[in-house]
Parts: structure tokens; sequence; C-alpha cells
């Protein structure tokens, strides 16, 4: 799937925001906030560096006005893996005339030229959550490089790394994937300190968001995926019905109530949700309240019958059943291991 083009003379330049400037602020420091101006907008730019070569920019604000980012120019080996869950965002070339529009809930993938720059163009929008990871392929991928399969055929390792160097001439666009926006919520980025272990467990997550993006691309280029027939505007309503589910689940859901929330029908609820989690709403819910259980058994002394209550199921035997079910003992047995 390609980006969509739009002729374009120049870009925006009410803001620039280079990555190089914030690459070299704070040098001893894992995360540097970047704060707008109230007249370009609200909220915060977080950058994180997880490692040599490994680089995350993430978006969670209200833009009043266009904002352009400069992608890494004293850097030409960069591969950029981009998600925008909302907003507004195009990618260019320098020495080219043409915006490829990067798509709501598309997995992109930009590469670098090293004899021009390379810009995001963020366009104004109430909300912007936009997701960059950047990757020195000469530092993260060297070692895979090393690697050949003695087979006639090349192996995936040698077919994706061999794709991606083609993305040094043009920007990919992945079909809609909502998986990687739920990836991408839970891991919760604006929530951590600058500590080892925080900074160890984010780059083990966004370590798995770039699997994703990379397992998604190479299906995409030797394999070929369907794309949903829900709508970008449906599929958003899925996103977000999701993430409701997730931050109340001590409420009762049911079909109707969730359908009326989402302005979607039954129909369409249960199958953006089989597309997003391969699973229906009710096996959906239920398996996100036995993920918050055990969360609680792991961080709090609250007994079973506390859990029960926190997450939202109206029977402990029923509970129990299925905590059973999904973790091979009783939740009484599971929390006097936990200690």
């Amino acid at each position: 799937m390609s980006m969509t083009q739009i002729g374009f003379s120049s870009i925006d330049t009410h803001q620039i925001l280079a990555l190089d400037y914030l690459h070299d602020l704070e040098v001893n420091r894992h995360i540097y906030d970047h704060h707008l101006k109230s007249t370009t907008g609200k909220g915060i730019i977080r950058f994180l560096k997880l490692d040599n070569g490994f680089k995350v920019l993430e978006f969670d604000v209200l833009l009043r006005q266009a904002l352009t980012l400069e992608l890494f120019n004293n850097h030409k080996d960069y591969l950029y893996f981009i998600y925008c869950t909302e907003g507004i965002v195009y990618h260019k070339f320098n020495n080219k005339n043409t915006l490829f529009r990067i798509e709501e809930l598309c997995p992109s993938i930009v590469g670098s030229q090293s004899e021009t720059k390379s810009y995001l163009s963020l366009k104004p929008s109430n909300s912007l959550r936009l997701s960059i990871i950047c990757i020195d392929k000469n530092i993260v991928f060297k070692e895979f490089e090393a690697l050949s399969s003695n087979d006639q055929k090349r192996s995936r390792t040698e077919e994706v790394l061999s794709a991606l160097e083609e993305l040094d001439l043009y920007p990919y666009s992945c079909t809609k994937n909502l998986k990687l926006a739920e990836s991408l919520y839970e891991t919760k980025p604006f929530g951590i300190s600058d500590g080892l272990l925080d900074i160890m467990d984010m780059k083990g997550n966004y370590q798995k968001t770039l699997a994703q993006f990379m397992n998604e691309f190479h299906k995409e280029i030797y394999i070929m995926k369907k794309d949903s027939n829900l709508k970008t505007s449906e599929l958003q309503s899925v996103r977000k019905i999701s993430e409701f589910i997730t931050e109340n689940l001590d409420l009762q859901h049911d079909i109707k109530s969730l359908c009326k929330k989402a302005g979607l029908s039954p129909v369409k609820l249960q199958e953006g949700f089989k597309y997003m989690h391969g699973t229906t709403v009710a096996d959906y819910i239920r398996s996100k309240r036995l993920d918050y259980a055990e969360q609680l058994f792991l961080t709090t002394d609250l007994n079973v019958s506390e859990v029960v209550y926190k997450i939202g199921i109206m029977s402990r035997s029923y509970f129990c059943k299925i905590f059973k079910l999904r973790f091979g003992c009783s939740p009484s047995t599971f929390r006097k291991r936990k200690k």
C-alpha cells in the first residue's frame, strides 16, 4: 500500500523542531520533554534515548499551528517506523515536490537519503497522537546483515533487510493495523522516569512494537495481507472503545451500551474487534480483566474478593473458574505463590 501523494511546492514552516536538536539536549539523560509554546499548541513531545541507535519520539498534543519536524540530518542511516494513531501528518524529502500522507492507523516506514533533508509536516489538529521509532540500521541491523542462509531460499531476515534498503528512495505505508495502536497505548511512555529499570522496560516494549512493525511489513511485501472492510473512522471508534474498556474494567459492559458509545452496529463492532484483537468483544473484556487481576495480585495485597470487585466481575465462583483456566491454579494459590 503506497502513501497518498499530494503536490506541494514547499513545506510549512510555522515552527521547526529538529531531531538533531532534541538528540543533543540533556546528553546525560535518556528522556527529554519538549513543551509546546502556547501559540503553537498544547502538550508534550517526549524524546527517549533507549540505546545507541535506538530513539523514540512520542507526541500527545493539540496543535493550533502547523509544526515541521526535521528528521535526523547529522545521522543519515536512520529508518523511521511511524504510527499515527490520530492526527494529520505528511512526510517530505527536501528534493521532491510531493508530500506523502502518513495515514491514521497505518504503520509507515521512512528511510533516509544522504543528499537531502527529510521532514514530517504536522498539521493543526485537536489531537495528535504520533509515535516514531528511530533506528540506526548500521548499528541495530549490523549483526543480522552478516548472517546469510545456507539455503538457496532467502531467510525472512534477508528478505526484510533487502526490502528496507529500498525505502531510501520512497516511504512505505502498510494497511491499517489496530494491534499496533493497542501496543503503543499500553506502553504508556509518558508515565515513566529516567531510571534504569524504567528505561530497560520501555526499551523491551518498543522492541516488541518494532518487531510487530517489521512482521507486518514482511507480510505485505512477501505474503500480502487483506485489509479490513471497515472505514478508518469506524476503526478509530473500535480503537477508542477498546481503550474505554481497558480504562473502565470495573463497569458492567454489554454490547448494546458499547455500540451506542462507539456509534457502531453490533456486527461492525464485532468485526472491528476480530480485526484488531483477533477475538470477540466478550472475550476481549474477559482477557483484559484477567490481565488486570494478575497485575493486582502481583502488585497489591488485595484479597480475592477485593480483586473480583475491582475488575468488575459479579461472581467470585465464575472468576475462580476462568482464572484457573488461564493460569492453571486458583486465585488463592496464585496469590500465595506471589508471596
